[in-house]
């Protein structure tokens, strides 16, 4: 029952406005007997609460994630809900899938800050426009700006990103591009056939994704590590293309159109993809049996066993 109520809480969460520990009608959740709020887990009652929040952002990515669930039950008891959760793991068809299903191979630019990243908003407009001027296909992961900053982690909370957007930019790319609100299912969209380009802030994270998936990049750094990050992309490993800045810390419409062009139908372009095509392969032998990184991880792991058992400490210094 728990888990039916975790993918259904974002449906859940538009219907009633109330807290739930407060609502007089019984709550219908997929294959569940009906119950009232009162008897919903502790962390669900408060709507306010950090940890409600935590778990609906959670909820909303689940579903998209999961190709099934491994439970602690059988189905003589839970049997209705079990078919209830399948047909809702049927519906994963999303409308971002099917628009991905029908661009061309390698066509399509990826635009994601990662699970928190924003732009100001003359950054977004110029972003918008920018992807406009290209005419290149481009699914961005919009969020609500911030307030102070060119770049920050998290925007502002319970408004309409699209709102931000240029009068007529959505009407004007109706075919060119698909916008979605706060989160994409990232490594699916990445490793689709349709994505040719991946616009990312440089999370390492992201980065390894990307160079697994064989997509090369636009890097757009915002804080911390991502600028060194960065810089080993374009400028080590040559599997991506960084924008410029002007004086006041944007990037301008016409320079991001330039670069995504440059990226992905450019001079450049067939030179970086064979590029990241090796990395791929690399990555892709690093994780065979007799790869370097099971080899390291079972070193690794063969070091922590005997630490534990006293015989050797991680500087091989025995004990």
């Amino acid at each position: 029952m728990t888990l039916s109520l975790f993918l259904h809480l974002k449906t859940l969460h538009n219907q009633v406005s109330c807290e739930y520990r407060d609502h007089k009608e019984l709550i219908r959740i997929p294959g569940c007997i009906p119950i009232y709020g009162h008897d919903l887990p502790e962390h669900f009652r408060d709507r306010s609460s950090i940890s409600y929040d935590l778990i609906l952002r959670l909820s909303k990515r689940l579903l998209s994630l999961a190709d099934g669930f491994l439970v602690n039950s059988f189905s003589k008891i839970e049997r209705v809900t079990a078919i209830a959760i399948e047909e809702e793991l049927g519906k994963k068809n999303t409308p971002v899938y099917l628009w991905l299903d029908n661009q061309r191979p390698n066509s399509v630019l990826y635009v994601s800050f990662g699970s928190g990243g924003t732009l100001c908003q003359e950054q977004v407009n110029e972003m918008a426009l920018g992807l406009e001027l290209s005419g290149q296909k481009f699914l961005w992961v919009l969020r609500a700006p911030s307030d102070s900053a060119n770049a920050a982690y998290l925007g502002a909370e319970n408004v309409d990103p699209l709102s931000f957007l240029p009068r007529g930019f959505l009407e004007r790319t109706k075919g060119q591009g698909l916008v979605l609100v706060n989160w994409a299912p990232q490594t699916q969209i990445l490793s689709h056939s349709s994505t040719g380009g991946f616009l990312t802030h440089c999370g390492w994270n992201s980065t390894l994704e990307s160079i697994v998936m064989g997509v090369p990049m636009i890097t757009w750094p915002l804080f911390a590590e991502q600028r060194m990050n960065a810089v080993l992309l374009t400028e080590g490993l040559k599997v991506g293309l960084r924008p410029k800045f002007n004086s006041n810390g944007i990037v301008e419409r016409d320079e991001i159109a330039m670069v995504v062009k440059g990226l992905m139908v450019g001079e450049e372009t067939n030179g970086i993809r064979q590029r990241i095509r090796e990395l791929k392969d690399a990555a892709a032998d690093a994780l065979k049996e007799d790869g370097s990184s099971t080899r390291d991880l079972f070193q690794f792991g063969t070091r922590l066993e005997n630490l534990k058992r006293g015989h050797q400490t991680f500087d091989g210094l025995t004990s």
